[in-house]
C-alpha cells in the first residue's frame, strides 16, 4: 500500500507554491485534468456593437457603467440575461426607471435586442453596471465584456474606458 504524505505537507506545499502537491496530497502527481467536452460549441450571438465605452472613475471608486449600441441584424430577437468581465467582481444588466419625479436604476433579469433592430445602452437609460472593480481602469484602456443570452450563446466585445 502506498504511503501518503502527512496533511501538513500538502499545506506547506501550497504555501510554497507547489499546487499539484497541495491539491492531490501526492508527491510528483499533478491534479487530474477535467475531461474535454465533446459538445459542439454554440454559435456566437449575431450582434454588432457601436461606441462601446466604460465610464472612467477616480481611483477608489469601485463601480462604473458601460454604454454602447447593440445591433441585431438577424430575424430573431436576442434576449440578454447577463454580462461578465474580468475587471469586476460582478456585472449587471440595468434599467433606468422613473418613480414619480425621481429617476433611479434597478437590476433587471433581461434586456432584449429586437430583431433587425438595436438596443441603446446609455447613461440615462438601460445600461450595464460593473461592480467591485478589481483595479482602477485607465482612460483609453480596452476592457473585454461578455454578454450572455438566454439560449446560452455569448458575445464578446471590447469597450474603451473614457472620461464621462
Amino acid at each position: 500500500m502506498k504511503q501518503l504524505p502527512p496533511p501538513w505537507l500538502a499545506l506547506a506545499a501550497l504555501a510554497l507554491g507547489a499546487p499539484a502537491l497541495a491539491e492531490t496530497g501526492h508527491v510528483g502527481h499533478p491534479a487530474p485534468k477535467a475531461a474535454a467536452s465533446t459538445a459542439a460549441p454554440k454559435a456566437a450571438l449575431p450582434l454588432r456593437v457601436q461606441n462601446a465605452a466604460i465610464v472612467a472613475v477616480p481611483p477608489g471608486v469601485k463601480d462604473t457603467a458601460a454604454h454602447m449600441v447593440l445591433i441585431n441584424p438577424s430575424a430573431r430577437a436576442v434576449k440578454l440575461t447577463g454580462v461578465s468581465t474580468p475587471v469586476a467582481r460582478h456585472a449587471m444588466l440595468m434599467n433606468t426607471v422613473m418613480t414619480g419625479k425621481m429617476m433611479g436604476m434597478r437590476e433587471t433579469k433581461a434586456l432584449t435586442v429586437p430583431a433587425r433592430g438595436q438596443l441603446a445602452l446609455k447613461n440615462d437609460g438601460d445600461h450595464l453596471m460593473l461592480m467591485g472593480l478589481w483595479r482602477p481602469l485607465k482612460v483609453g484602456e480596452q476592457v473585454t465584456l461578455t454578454l450572455h443570452a438566454a439560449d446560452g450563446r455569448t458575445f464578446k466585445l471590447s469597450a474603451t474606458v473614457r472620461k464621462p
